[in-house]
């Protein structure tokens, strides 16, 4: 029985530790390994081009193809958009973005920003499988979004080891 290929987004944060060459690279390059045999499916989102918007780094992400990672469109974001990449978004999963940000008991050293709900959003209306981040503003949420919109966020490292598991 053949299995179906995960389609998993990558968070910026995993590409800037791989291009900066620091501790957590061989994670990233394992990812990358599981791309090129075809195991897996791997994407950024265009939001990555505001995460990252000066040179080195910013040319890196036109080589992405390079390491078998595509870059898809991001949700349509008044002054940051291309018409015939970007897609319009689903205001319920907006709304309740915006809604549990505000939430007074959530005390969060480094909530997550408008990119990091782009990416999400975007992740989620191209019914991607997986999302990996080591940002812990969204990890903190990972079981609400998962309880409301069935979205998996893990760490790469969580989702490595149940591939061994």
């Amino acid at each position: 029985m053949d299995k179906k290929k995960k389609l998993v987004t990558l968070d910026t944060n995993l590409l800037q530790e791989y291009w900066k060459e620091r501790p957590k690279k061989e994670t990233v390059e394992k990812l990358i390994f599981l791309s090129k045999q075809d195991e897996i499916d791997l994407v950024v989102t265009a939001r990555i081009r505001e995460d990252i918007p000066r040179k080195p780094l910013s040319d890196k992400i036109n080589k992405l193809e390079e390491l078998n990672i595509a870059e898809t469109g991001s949700v349509t974001r008044l002054g940051c958009w291309v018409l015939g990449r970007d897609s319009l978004g689903d205001q319920n999963f907006v709304d309740f973005f915006q809604e549990i940000i505000k939430d007074p008991e959530i005390n969060l050293k480094n909530p997550p920003d408008w990119r990091d709900l782009d990416h999400l959003h975007a992740h989620y209306i191209q019914k991607r499988d997986l999302f990996l981040t080591w940002d812990n503003g969204i990890l903190y949420f990972r079981d609400i979004f998962k309880n409301n919109f069935e979205l998996i966020i893990q760490k790469p490292e969580e989702f490595l080891k149940g591939l061994r598991g």
